[in-house]
């Protein structure tokens, strides 16, 4: 029996394989709301918001249009520039599932009109073009557009963490390591571009408009526990984003070699007590 333990402390061991990475964001040009974390600007024709809550810091862009006048964002010139590394915000897949239903010819018989039908199913994946983003008048339009591949914590020497102490949902408290960071010397930059027009409808002259705004990462914390067991996390702060990071497929074969073991052994000794029995 204390074999059967030790298999399964190892199977346990072996299995609790993923790190999590919580970032926190600033930016040098834009207000931040205090209660939910997300970032404002704000002139007399737009109110633009930016969210990055989420794993992999979805980009939540909410744009809402003051004017008196239809507002046009314009996804082809716009981009995130992460580093110096620029990407479009335009360009989403989709992907296509469904039946087909198509009506024929209709004849009549001695009984009453017959209609020719025939179905089929259909999949596929298509470029939709969303290259333009039309806002009315007093309105607003949300959009998520891009998530953060960039796997910039590797690259944090786990040394220079210091431990702090945080609750979690079911008030215990549990030790991360947490690293603070300044604009000069972040990890991370992000970069956002937006081109907007605005469209007279008498001259079809355009009027466009750029809005470039700055963010850096300023924390990150290193976890062996999900993030949503944080008390701090259950908020949603839109300043705060998670990377995950699993080991490699060998850890996830010995974890099943050692579970299949202890499962043989339960068997095995199983089949000892019958023989006991007997």
């Amino acid at each position: 029996m204390n074999r059967l333990f030790s298999l399964l402390g190892l199977t346990f061991l072996f299995s609790s394989c993923s790190t999590y990475y919580v970032s926190k964001l600033n930016s040098p040009d834009l207000n931040k709301n205090d209660e939910t974390g997300v970032f404002v600007f704000e002139n007399d024709s737009v109110q633009v918001t930016y969210n990055f809550f989420g794993e992999n810091a979805p980009v939540t862009i909410d744009v809402y249009n003051k004017l008196k006048e239809p507002l046009y964002i314009d996804w082809q010139r716009s981009a995130l520039i992460v580093g110096d590394q620029a990407t479009s915000y335009v360009g989403d897949n989709l992907v296509i599932k469904g039946r087909s239903l198509s009506t024929g010819s209709s004849y009549r018989t001695f009984d009453d009109w017959r209609t020719s039908l025939s179905e089929g199913a259909f999949a596929g994946t298509a470029t939709v073009p969303q290259s333009l983003t039309f806002i009315p008048p007093h309105s607003k339009i949300k959009q998520t557009k891009l998530k953060l591949a960039n796997l910039f914590y590797e690259n944090i020497a786990d040394s220079s963490y210091r431990s702090v102490d945080l609750a979690t949902i079911d008030g215990a408290m549990r030790k991360i390591k947490v690293r603070n960071y300044t604009q000069e010397n972040t990890p991370l930059t992000l970069r956002s571009y937006l081109t907007m027009y605005v469209r007279d409808d008498k001259t079809e002259k355009t009027k466009r408009m750029v809005f470039e705004q700055n963010f850096y990462v300023n924390q990150v914390s290193k976890l062996g526990i999900s993030p949503a067991n944080l008390l701090s996390f259950k908020s949603k702060r839109g300043d705060t984003f998670f990377n995950k990071k699993t080991k490699g497929r060998g850890v996830a074969l010995v974890t099943a070699a050692v579970a299949i073991g202890t499962l043989g052994y339960v068997a095995n000794e199983r089949n000892e007590t019958a023989r006991s029995i007997d």
